[in-house]
């Protein structure tokens, strides 16, 4: 007698948002894999023996990989998805066409001969974040110390038509990057035994001179056939902004520059009398920048308790929340990376570390330099850095648990917009609001006012980097050594020196669109927590994200 057949049970069947995290899952898994300095940087620690794949074939591969995921993505319709994933949808396609359009029309790869640097911002993750024992983070680092020959060797063959100014950059770098190898070396050397130690070090030698010989191929090979033009051009910057979705073009951001740029120096010619009763602007300016540390070590003092009062600040006023086991710390400047830092910057933590702790940098300087670190500026800087700018909204975006907006989510709009806003807002609610403060925070505004200008016309091919040295002097007073480094950074980066200002302007329009959804609901913090949360997505898609938390704020219970 025959048995009957059991009937299976149905495997469940899958939503859309499950097939989308799927999905999702697979894109992270992937970049992350074959990227593993970007594996290392989130916190991801699988990957960080390896070093990326710098080859040509590796360049086609990822386009070929970028072109799916974007075609894939449209087999889920955003209807479908909840509100945060249609957001991450919107920027998985958002990401895709900047990525094609890098990879397949400006082609930085093989125009910019900086794989020695790659190298180098390689390791600093390994060496500064502390997510295991320091031996642990030796051997790893060892590992990838051991790969650069390999990987300097096999960039150079996707090196082409290489910008001059950019290849002279790199030579620099290689000149810069041995001040890294010897601090890693001197942390072995008291971490390790006698006999592991000489390993190590031999492994460090063997690097530094590959990073030399490097330096000699860029001399005696690339420099000599290398091009002087860097700039995109107007068509494809026109084609960067639009891909980016600033929602203005090229020439109305220029304008808006301009006329920022007018308007904020009449600002400053009022406020000046302020700071100084009866003083030229020229005089106001000197007194405010002989205002400041005498020596780099009272610096570093003054911008450590500068950074603690931002932060008490932040949390006493409620401007924004402040994430429990986060920290900052103010240190010098690598030397390695002073050439291309004149004043300073910031190092946020993995999107991953169970602590989160940021490092600001200040860059060192002679007694001339130290001016341009006086304590008004100081204070500007560090909120701009720190506490409540770059460091609170990295941490912040970390704790979102999207795996592509850890990925993927980088707008600088809003990532600059934020800090540069914040510069702002909080002498408008009362943190150092002395006339000397808000002059440096309007010449900051002038500064990023420049940027605009500069950056337009010179990614549009108008301007020189000499004129944009000029320019950026005559309009803000820096000096020169700090100017062409600036200038160097701009050439690399079309695009980025506008986000400060301009993303700014394009915050406080969210913001006034968010208090006008919110009505009495609205409030700084309420604002200010949604967009940190949200992570660092492109500001056409904050408002988006904006969208749905309004929605869900207004339906929370006692809404009226």
């Amino acid at each position: 007698m025959k048995k009957k057949a059991r009937a299976r049970k149905a495997a469940p069947r899958l939503t859309p948002n499950d097939r989308w995290d799927a999905f999702a899952r697979d894109i992270f898994s992937t970049l992350t894999c074959r990227r593993p300095t970007l594996a290392t940087s989130l916190g991801i620690h699988d990957f960080d023996t390896e070093l990326p794949d710098p080859s040509r074939e590796a360049v086609r591969e990822d386009i070929r990989l970028v072109q799916d995921w974007l075609r894939k993505s449209d087999a889920f319709p955003a209807r479908t998805l909840s509100p945060d994933r249609a957001v991450d949808l919107e920027l998985l396609r958002h990401w895709c066409r900047l990525e094609l359009f890098e990879l397949e029309h400006v082609q930085t790869w093989k125009r910019n001969p900086n794989a020695a640097d790659v190298a180098a911002w390689s390791i600093l993750p390994l060496f500064l974040n502390e997510f295991a024992p320091i031996q642990d983070r030796l051997e790893r680092i060892q590992a990838r110390l051991e790969k650069i020959p390999g990987f300097l060797d096999r960039a150079k063959s996707r090196i082409e038509g290489a910008v001059t100014l950019w290849t002279q950059i790199a030579i620099d770098s290689c000149g810069n990057i041995p001040h890294l190898f010897e601090q890693v070396r001197a942390v072995a050397e008291r971490a390790f035994q006698h006999d592991r130690y000489q390993t190590f070090f031999g492994t460090v030698m063997r690097a530094r001179t590959s990073v030399q010989d490097f330096a000699d191929w860029l001399r005696r090979e690339a420099l000599p056939r290398s091009r002087p033009e860097f700039a995109l051009g107007g068509p494809r910057f026109k084609e960067l902004l639009k891909l980016r979705q600033l929602g203005s073009p090229a020439e109305s951001i220029r304008q808006y520059g301009r006329s920022q740029l007018k308007n904020l120096k009449e600002r400053l010619k009022k406020l000046a009398p302020k700071v100084k009763p009866g003083a030229k602007l020229a005089d106001v300016i000197k007194e405010v920048k002989e205002n400041c540390p005498k020596t780099f070590e009272e610096c570093l003092t003054a911008v450590r308790e500068q950074v603690a009062r931002s932060r008490q600040w932040v949390i006493d006023s409620e401007f924004a929340t402040v994430p429990d086991s986060e920290s900052l710390d103010v240190v010098p400047t690598p030397p390695f990376a002073r050439h291309l830092t004149p004043f300073g910057a910031y190092m946020a933590p993995s999107h991953f570390d169970r602590v989160q702790r940021g490092y600001y940098w200040v860059t060192p300087g002679d007694a001339e330099r130290l001016k341009e670190h006086n304590f008004a500026s100081l204070m500007n800087m560090s909120v701009h850095e720190g506490y409540p700018g770059h460091h609170l909204q990295f941490v912040r975006a970390h704790g979102n648990p999207s795996l592509l907006r850890a990925a993927l989510a980088d707008g600088t709009e809003f990532i600059e917009g934020w800090a540069h806003y914040c510069e702002e807002a909080v002498k408008e609610r009362g943190l150092d609001a002395t006339p000397a403060s808000l002059f440096v925070q309007i010449q900051d505004m002038i500064w990023r006012a420049t940027r605009i200008v500069i950056d337009v016309e010179l990614s549009s091919g108008r301007m020189t980097p000499a004129e944009a040295v000029v320019m950026l002097r005559n309009e803000t007073g820096m000096d020169r050594l700090a100017a062409e480094a600036e200038v160097k950074r701009y050439t690399m980066s079309p695009g980025y020196p506008l986000s400060y200002l301009y993303g700014k302007k394009m915050l406080l329009e969210l913001r006034k669109w968010t208090a006008s959804k919110m009505g009495k609901r609205f409030s700084d913090r309420f604002f200010h927590d949604a967009v940190l949360s949200a992570g660092s997505l492109p500001m056409a898609l904050m408002k988006k994200e904006l969208e749905w938390r309004i929605r869900e704020a207004r339906s929370a219970p006692g809404d009226t």
